[in-house]
């Protein structure tokens, strides 16, 4: 089990970390607008003797240098999501719309508390360490590609990301070699048709009629043409706008969604197979189609000898049973573009489905997890070389 010294001093901090985590899901923000967040980390850093630097807005890097010819990096992103909180907490959002429904609250607080451990225990780090606090992962253009244009992978060697995972049972850990998170794509699809009144709609060329027929046509794409045991992928239909009265037909309607694939063959397969059902569909209703298509972020690749290195680790500071067998996940990450330049592991810490669903207005993280997950990374940190 864990070094009985860093437990205890883990277990001296417990409270402060959860006070942490609260605070910031107390007064959640969004993607690059996280002033407050922001301030919060750099007093906290400031505090504990650690140097930082701002990039990417409202980023945060801190540094606990040890004078080493390698660095690792860790990072917790900052953003919450534009939700409604309804958990009825003590200390629920104060931000009208605004809510950590993803977790990102504990992360940061997480990060927080495994620099305070490891400034304690400097002398025994055989790396550098960053403690990257990242703007933006929900929403693209993400904080990643911001941080990465402002240098923050230079003289970095390695990096883990993380996250709490309602899926997995709590204080389980999933780590997997490769592929560990989905191609994350955006689509956006415009029908123009002819409006008219609702009561001659054989006068009218119906965009709406025409849409419904689409979203049908592309939810076949999974199951007719693409086998989901060998390519696991998802399209999702999430957002659709038109018409602005019950007895009017509209001119034009817009759907919005995601795809979700593993591979970039079934990627660049599903996107011209929904071009093309979008395109004869729309035909066949006299209507024209424009098709928009944005490749947002790339699956998220764990590197294997790095991967395998922690895995092994993490036998070493925990019993097995910790380790939790799992899959590949379709959500994804912007974190997705820094596996992409330096060797990478994303790792997956349970919470339990009790704490609900990410991205709904009821999630809640344990604040159990939070201690666990400093003790696992502080002791993780302290044997990577």
């Amino acid at each position: 089990m864990f070094d009985r010294t860093i437990e205890k001093e883990v277990e001296k901090i417990k409270n402060e970390i959860i006070e942490w985590r609260r605070y910031f899901h107390m007064y959640p923000e969004l993607g690059f607008e996280e002033y407050k967040t922001s301030e919060k980390i750099q007093k906290i850093l400031e505090e504990n003797g650690i140097t930082y630097e701002i990039k990417g807005k409202t980023g945060v890097v801190g540094f606990i240098n040890k004078n080493s010819k390698k660095t690792i990096g860790i990072r917790a992103d900052m953003d919450a999501l534009p939700v409604e909180e309804e958990t009825g907490l003590k200390f629920s959002s104060r931000n009208k719309g605004i809510m950590h429904a993803c977790g990102h609250d504990g992360h940061m607080a997480t990060v927080l508390g495994l620099g305070k451990i490891l400034v304690k225990f400097k002398d025994y780090l055989k790396c550098n360490v960053k403690l990257i606090f990242q703007p933006c992962e929900e929403k693209p253009p993400g904080g990643a590609c911001a941080l990465i244009k402002e240098g923050v992978l230079e003289d970095t060697n390695y990096l883990i990301g993380f996250h709490f995972f309602p899926y997995l049972p709590i204080y389980k850990i999933y780590i997997e070699k490769g592929i560990v998170m989905a191609n994350t794509d955006r689509f956006r699809i415009i029908i123009e048709g002819k409006g008219g009144h609702a009561s001659s709609p054989h006068l009218t060329n119906d965009p709406v009629v025409c849409s419904s027929y689409i979203i049908t046509g592309l939810q076949t794409i999974i199951s007719r043409r693409i086998n989901i045991l060998e390519e696991p992928s998802v399209i999702s239909v999430c957002k659709i706008r038109c018409g602005n009265a019950f007895n009017i037909i509209p001119e034009k309607v817009e759907i919005e969604g995601t795809v979700r694939t593993l591979s970039e063959k079934v990627r660049k397969k599903i996107k011209n197979e929904m071009k093309n059902i979008s395109k004869k569909i729309a035909d066949s209703f006299n209507c024209k189609v424009d098709f928009i298509y944005d490749n947002y972020s790339p699956s998220v690749k764990n590197d294997y000898k790095l991967t395998k290195k922690i895995e092994e680790l993490t036998k070493e500071i925990l019993p097995s049973k910790y380790l939790y067998k799992f899959h590949p996940v379709m959500g994804g990450e912007d974190f997705a573009f820094y596996t992409q330049i330096v060797p990478s592991t994303y790792i997956f810490i349970g919470i339990g489905k009790e704490c609900g669903v990410h991205h709904s207005s009821k999630y809640n993280l344990d604040e159990r997890v939070l201690p666990f997950a400093v003790k696992y990374f502080s002791q993780l940190i302290l044997n990577l070389d």
